[in-house]
């Protein structure tokens, strides 16, 4: 009785904790967090899935490589056409099926998870790093362009984030950091004590820098 309640044992579901302003993000920005968004809402899985099928049945002659690009492509307009004639949708994929807003509610610092989180520009004002970010990826590996049977394997991928949003789709709120990732073979190493030491000089995948707050 009478002790204070730490700040973090309510910020479970995301709270931005300082540096609140709305910016209005490039249509190329908030395509590719929707996208991102989109592939990792298990609800909407089953429809990237039957949209793969259905660009691998219409275009029966392109490789595996090839489908994953114009499923990327294509799928935002095809899952829009599909839910709105869909009654059964629930009103969760009806947000996400009409987009995000253009204007973005942004913050410099976020709590989630019981950790908290800072943008790199507000980090280099600290004496501590909140900016660092770690990822264990399930994803598709391909050996060339031409290699129709990629291989599936978990990656860890570093970097350090450059933006805190607050995705706006109307009744619902989804929380991104906007990351500048490594190059995992060349940016990450472990020194002889085991440490993993990250050169973010090292950038790459620059066409996809979203991460969920969660």
């Amino acid at each position: 009785m009478g002790l204070p309640v730490p700040r973090h044992d309510q910020a479970r579901a995301g709270k931005g904790t300082c540096g609140y302003n709305v910016v209005t993000m490039t249509r190329h920005e908030v395509s590719q967090e929707y996208l991102y968004i989109l592939n990792n809402t298990a609800e909407v899985l089953p429809y990237i899935e039957a949209h793969k099928k259905h660009v691998r049945d219409t275009h029966p002659k392109m490789n595996m490589m090839r489908v994953l690009q114009e499923n990327n492509k294509t799928f935002i307009n095809w899952f829009r056409q599909i839910i709105f004639v869909d009654n059964s949708g629930s009103s969760r994929l009806r947000l996400l099926a009409i987009g995000p807003n253009l204007n973005v509610p942004t913050w410099k610092g976020y709590d989630i998870n019981n950790y908290s989180f800072k943008k790199k520009s507000q980090d280099d004002k600290s004496s501590v790093q909140n900016s660092g970010v770690s990822v264990d990826a399930d994803s598709d590996h391909f050996c060339s362009t031409s290699n129709n049977n990629p291989i599936r394997a978990l990656m860890s991928y570093f970097g350090v984030i450059q933006e805190i949003w607050e995705v706006d789709y109307s009744e619902l709120k989804v929380s991104v950091f906007k990351c500048k990732w490594v190059i995992g073979t060349a940016g990450v190493h472990q020194d002889p004590l085991g440490f993993t030491l990250v050169d973010l000089s090292k950038v790459a995948y620059m066409e996809e820098p979203f991460i969920m707050a969660e």
